[in-house]
């Protein structure tokens, strides 16, 4: 009795001691690794040209359902430079509904010199539609190891389509 005793004392003071060296109380010491820096992407991206939509839409769901689809079209971006791996985010701010949409597009050098920037169909309450259009931005911003910039933005109509 005595020997399963102690095995079951040595273990709780292996965990215990484990948890007081590598826990919260121990500065600077982890059994954990170093999150990844890079999850905003390495490298550098100039915005040559973009081709924006003239507008998004906001169309009511099917079968009577109290949501409503929110649907921006792609825009067309031409890179000046893309080195390493940074990343594009396109987004839809609208301010008059508090209402911001985005979509991150992770790049690397074989994208080539054009791409086409896209946003998944979004929803939003039905309810919270008040007018028949509004006023919106969108805009590609690039982010990278170093900080998120815009590169380019433009304003733009966001119909209700009833």
């Amino acid at each position: 009795m005595n020997r399963s005793r102690a095995v079951v004392s040595g273990v709780v003071t292996v965990i215990v001691v484990t948890a007081v060296v590598f826990g919260p109380l121990v500065p600077g010491l982890s059994l954990a690794s170093e999150p990844d820096a890079g999850i905003g992407g390495e490298g550098s991206l100039t915005v040559a040209s973009a081709t924006f939509p003239e507008t998004a839409t906001i169309e009511p769901a099917d079968y009577g359902a109290a949501n409503a689809y929110l649907t921006v079209p792609s825009t067309s971006v031409e890179f000046g430079s893309l080195t390493g791996t940074p990343t594009l985010v396109y987004r839809l701010r609208i301010e008059a509904l508090g209402l911001q949409r985005s979509t991150s597009h992770f790049l690397d050098s074989s994208d080539g010199p054009t791409f086409e920037a896209t946003m998944a169909t979004g929803t939003l309450e039905e309810s919270a539609l008040e007018r028949p259009q509004y006023d919106g931005t969108l805009s590609l911003a690039v982010r990278n190891g170093s900080g998120q910039r815009t590169a380019v933005h433009r304003n733009i109509t966001v119909e209700v389509v009833e």
